[in-house]
């Protein structure tokens, strides 16, 4: 049976996995250096090339030995009463202590070297650092008796080599979502983000166009002046290659989406969730339902006629944000309700406390600036292209869309206080609803504009330790009164929980 009352090392399978680590930093660290020993000389023989070759690989492996071994050996960790003690270093000992029950999200890690060799990596993150605190390569059985530990943190004083590992029972709330409504989830995303990747190897073709000398540049500005009537394309070709480019990215999303949340299984077990995904590298995430602090749900018009939504579980920032994953994301399930059922702990149908919409001044405050965007780009085609009918069109196009963005951010833009959480309403396209427990409010403000004492209209922002939630244009007395309830709602919350 596995001990961990007293300190000890990883599994021998640890140091392999640390060694194919420390090689893929050192070897993206050392690569151009690598290069340029190797190829500095135009005059060597092949022979040569080949034993410098292998004399930089042979040190690359040895120096990744070296450092695999030191993070390795002196890397040991063990269990005393409920904190997780975890000591590393080789010139200067580092210990640290981790209360169990003040792990805010336990991950695991299973890539492909760590399934060859039965492995999985945890790591347990708390909120006292934006980087992960202790992270252990350990066995299946191992992570199954330490995960156990884990679940019974809080009984100080329990002999830990008395207790056996529970059998496995599987749990009847086991939810799994198939890869076909992955790919249906994903293909229902915005994906006009996809473009900077579009625009950032755009900015590299231009870099390396401005490298060419000043001869080769005239000869192809000179030819695209003689030519431009044959190569320039029309814009029926200009549709069309952009119909294209947006499919391509589309793809591309939709493969990562795939990889990264392929396979997905959610099992709930009382007050803790345990979410794991993954194609090729499995990822598992286990937290208790009140280290969520928002639970956001959104549904455009593609999920609407698809018959899915996306599901995100916000957490504190230090606990996911700059670690992993960034915050957990559930596409193409129908499991809103029922992960906002159990986030609440099943509490009966929410008593409405007060709500308030977002006036009309919203829908002024989204369309103004693109209105204006819009009046700068036509006047900027206008001026280059001196084609009116084009611009004319392009711009209407613009200012049409985003008077129907703006409309329904009006529209939706909504927040209500129930006995024991916020609902906020935002989002223009897609509605999105986002629930925020009292307990988890650090600050409400209340912001005003040169425009409220016309209107007696103003922003009301909701700020969490995972981010902040703004209601814009709000009656001055739906705020005040919005704030002085969620403040003492915040304070009888807390209290409660202590």
């Amino acid at each position: 049976m596995t001990d961990f009352s007293t300190p000890r090392r990883m599994g021998g399978g640890a140091f392999v996995v640390l060694f194919v680590k420390s090689l893929k930093e050192l070897f993206g660290a050392v690569f151009i250096g690598i290069g340029y020993l190797v190829f500095k000389s135009d005059h060597d023989s092949s022979v040569g090339i080949l034993f410098r070759v292998m004399i930089a690989l042979a040190s690359l492996i040895v120096l990744s030995l070296a450092v695999a071994f030191v993070r390795y050996y002196f890397r040991k960790f063990h269990i005393d009463g409920d904190q997780l003690v975890f000591t590393h270093g080789l010139t200067t000992k580092r210990t640290t202590n981790i209360p169990l029950s003040r792990v805010h999200t336990l991950r695991t890690n299973r890539g492909l070297f760590y399934r060859i060799f039965d492995l999985r990596g945890v790591s347990f993150d708390t909120l006292a650092s934006d980087k992960q605190e202790v992270e252990l390569i350990l066995s299946e059985s191992d992570w199954q008796r330490l995960l156990d530990l884990v679940c019974c943190g809080e009984s100080i004083g329990m002999k830990l080599e008395d207790m056996a590992p529970p059998p496995f029972i599987p749990e009847d709330g086991t939810q799994r979502i198939s890869n076909y409504n992955i790919i249906k989830g994903a293909v229902c995303q915005n994906h006009l983000k996809g473009f900077l990747i579009l625009g950032a190897i755009l900015l590299a073709v231009i870099d390396k166009i401005n490298q060419f000398d000043d001869d080769t540049t005239g000869h192809i500005l000179d030819y695209i002046d003689t030519h431009a009537g044959d190569v320039m394309p029309t814009g029926m070709q200009w549709l069309c290659f952009f119909a294209v480019i947006y499919m391509i990215v589309m793809i591309l999303w939709t493969g990562k989406i795939v990889l990264r949340y392929g396979n997905m299984v959610i099992t709930p077990s009382g007050d803790r969730l345990t979410i794991e995904s993954g194609l090729v590298s499995r990822f598992t995430c286990r937290f208790a339902r009140d280290k969520v602090t928002i639970l956001s749900i959104k549904r455009n018009p593609l999920e609407v006629l698809a018959g899915c939504q996306t599901v995100r579980l916000y957490q504190a920032n230090n606990a996911s944000g700059a670690k992993k994953e960034d915050n957990i994301r559930i596409y193409g399930s129908m499991l809103g309700d029922q992960l906002l059922s159990w986030w609440l702990g099943g509490a009966n149908a929410p008593t409405e406390l007060f709500s308030a919409r977002s006036g009309r001044g919203l829908m002024v405050r989204k369309f103004i600036p693109n209105l204006i965007l819009a009046v700068a780009v036509i006047t900027v085609m206008i001026y280059f292209t001196h084609n009116w009918m084009s611009s004319a069109i392009i711009g209407s196009v613009y200012i049409v869309i985003s008077a129907i963005r703006s409309v329904l951010a009006w529209k939706h833009s909504s927040i209500m206080l129930a006995d024991s959480y916020v609902a906020i309403n935002c989002g223009n396209i897609a509605l999105i609803n986002e629930y925020i427990k009292y307990r988890d409010i650090e600050s409400v403000g209340i912001r005003s504009t040169p425009f409220t004492p016309f209107t007696h209209r103003v922003s009301l922002s909701v700020a969490t330790n995972a981010e902040a939630v703004t209601v814009y244009s709000l009656k001055l007395s739906d705020a005040l009164r919005l704030r002085d309830l969620i403040l003492t709602k915040s304070v009888i919350g807390r209290t409660q929980e202590t």
